[in-house]
């Protein structure tokens, strides 16, 4: 029942529908059994307590005029995250949170124990796309946020840092595999097998498994968090193998993951030995429960998105002026992750040649430096912004009236807390295709591959009259989940013993 419904070719390519069923006929990889329904409730699990491994005290507040602040934050939004008499954390100025927090600084090694007191929490991930080091770095400026510097988090790519070749070159064959649809398809779907995967990770672990041991030794976590579908099995193996030892007991330590997948989710992300497993959606709960979990070990929030997004909103226009926009006109951005991935000129280009000259662009290139200078270096009919990297992107998504991008789930996230409709413009094959059912089906976006069409769309939405823009604008901020980071990390600092 993961898959209720296959989206057929009923609707037009482009369309806005609700719960019916879609394919676009352009798309030679649809010939697979295609995208799936995944609609899903996004609220939390009821009457599923927080598991701590070990009983453990809250800490007491130290920092209460930032706690005073961001609670008041909280509370324009009409949203309550925070109980300010539980003295539940200290720490991480206002400014801070404005521009996304601190930055990680680690150069994804292990680092050596702190002797300060600190809680160590080690975040096992994987630079295989943006999405699982944004996810990180949410909850590294979540803990900072709620706790100060009571908790030391260690961001972790252990394949790259801790593996001999040719597994610490496993991050990169992702970029290469995914440049081929169907050699991804068929990667991901012969690894899904527990027989096929478990005798993988048995050799992975007895070849890894000396360093993996070691990098746990050297910093000792009181708590390890994975953001990786392939930083379960073996990490656990190898906990369970290490001996115990005054200073540090491995097999004792709590391990957790979260799921930075919004709907169809391969079968590595879920593991029966995790002390708390944290999904973003009810439908995710499902798959995680066929895979073997109980409902005890889950717990549903939402996403871990930046905390940045969890600000109230500011006038729309007030935005638009600080990011030296236009400050009345149609604003459409097209975003090509932090990569900077996907057809963003023949986008920006169509875009340019069907919106009236009283409309604007914004592109976000990403780390992609070469296509940022290309385009800044273009004559174009409207005004075009261009950015690279950025870290404000609450900001720009803010000042938009719509954004094209791929189904990436961190991407649709923060659209859906800044009430920002989506048009979607691709997806990776198996992990990414039920986002885009997902989208379609809550009505809040569109999907499309050809970039006239694209524009047609966005046309279409900023025509006179129309209603649409504004309806998926509503919908979207109700599947919203601001809070989701926060309440992750409470339940997660609970857990360190």
């Amino acid at each position: 029942a993961m898959e209720a419904t296959t989206l057929g070719p009923s609707c037009a390519r482009g369309s806005v529908v609700g719960c019916s069923t879609w394919r676009n006929p352009s798309r030679a990889s649809d010939a697979h059994p295609s995208i799936h329904s995944c609609a899903a409730v996004l609220g939390p699990i009821q009457g599923r307590q927080p598991r701590a491994r070990k009983p453990s005290s809250p800490f007491v507040s130290g920092g209460k005029k930032w706690l005073a602040s961001l609670s008041t934050v909280v509370l324009a939004n009409n949203e309550t995250i925070f109980e300010p008499a539980q003295g539940l954390g200290e720490g991480g100025s206002p400014a801070e949170i404005l521009n996304d927090g601190p930055v990680l600084k680690d150069n994804g090694a292990p680092n050596v124990a702190s002797t300060d007191g600190q809680k160590r929490v080690m975040c096992l991930m994987s630079d295989t796309g943006g999405g699982h080091r944004a996810s990180a770095q949410a909850l590294k400026d979540g803990f900072e946020v709620l706790y100060g510097d009571k908790y030391d988090i260690n961001v972790v790519d252990l394949w790259s840092t801790s593996s001999p070749w040719p597994l610490c070159n496993m991050p990169k064959s992702y970029f290469f595999l995914v440049k081929y649809p169907s050699l991804w398809r068929m990667s991901f779907r012969m690894s899904e097998p527990v027989l096929f995967h478990e005798a993988i990770f048995t050799g992975y672990t007895a070849i890894v498994g000396r360093r993996f041991a070691q990098a746990f030794q050297e910093y000792k976590p009181h708590l390890i968090v994975s953001v990786h579908p392939l930083m379960q099995h073996v990490p656990l193996k190898v906990l369970a193998r290490m001996k115990a030892q005054p200073s540090f007991c491995a097999p004792e330590v709590p391990f957790t993951t979260v799921v930075t997948d919004l709907t169809r989710c391969h079968r590595t992300w879920f593991h029966k030995q995790v002390d708390k497993c944290f999904v973003a959606t009810q439908l995710v709960a499902a798959q995680a429960m066929e895979c073997g979990l109980t409902a005890k070990q889950l717990s549903c929030h939402g996403l871990p998105i930046r905390p940045a997004f969890n600000l109230p909103p500011r006038p729309k226009a007030d935005v638009r002026r600080q990011l030296g926009l236009k400050v009345t006109a149609a604003t459409v951005m097209v975003i090509g992750g932090g990569d900077g991935m996907g057809k963003l000129e023949a986008i920006a280009e169509a875009l340019s040649r069907t919106l009236p000259t009283s409309a604007q662009i914004v592109v976000i290139c990403g780390r992609n430096e070469k296509l940022a200078r290309s385009l800044a270096s273009k004559s174009w009919p409207l005004k075009v912004v261009v950015k690279g990297f950025v870290s404000n992107m609450n900001e720009f998504m803010s000042a938009c009236d719509c954004i094209i991008t791929k189904a990436g789930p961190g991407t649709i996230a923060e659209a859906l807390i800044c009430g920002t409709p989506i048009l979607l413009n691709g997806y990776i094959p198996c992990q990414e295709e039920g986002n885009v059912s997902f989208v379609l089906e809550n009505g809040v976006g569109a999907y499309d591959e050809d970039p006239a069409q694209m524009a047609q769309i966005v046309a279409k939405w900023f025509s006179p009259g129309s209603k649409e823009l504004e309806a998926m604008a509503v919908k979207a901020k109700l599947l919203g989940r601001p809070e989701a980071t926060f309440n992750i990390v409470r339940e997660l600092a609970g857990m360190a013993p």
